[in-house]
């Protein structure tokens, strides 16, 4: 027994009339039809083209910096108060920071306290903080 299919033994079917005509027909009347795809299809890529081509010029548009806002007199005497409000409140802060110095009530009973000062402290080195031990040299 072989492995190729014999074509000879199959049934066979005739044509009708007019079969190989029709075929051809539609073959040729296809090969008419087949420019408006590729019409369609450069068409689509000049859509495609235009639209990035304007998608790109509006974010050039979005992303350029701001026009400089002109400046009158009104928005200047508006940015001096600002500015001197600022420097009063930045007066306060400072006068507040000197105000509250850094110390620390330790109670060591309740009719003695101790106030450390902050500021006389030297921190541990890294080195040493970590271990816990300092040395005195």
């Amino acid at each position: 027994m072989t492995d190729q299919l014999d074509l000879k033994h199959l049934p066979r079917e005739e044509a009708s009339d007019g079969f190989t005509a029709e075929v051809l027909r539609r073959a040729r009347t296809d090969q008419a039809r087949q420019p408006v795809p590729r019409r369609r299809l450069a068409v689509a890529a000049v859509a495609v083209v235009v639209v990035s081509a304007a998608a790109g010029a509006w974010w050039t548009r979005q992303s350029a910096p701001a026009e400089p806002t002109t400046v009158t007199a009104e928005s200047l005497e508006q940015i001096r108060s600002e500015y001197e409000e600022l420097s009063r409140e930045l007066e306060y802060l400072h006068r507040l920071a000197e105000d509250t110095q850094p110390f620390v009530p330790v109670s060591i009973d309740p009719r003695t306290e101790v106030l450390f000062d902050l500021r006389d402290i030297e921190p541990l080195p890294v080195s040493l903080a970590s271990t816990g031990s300092r040395r005195i040299q």
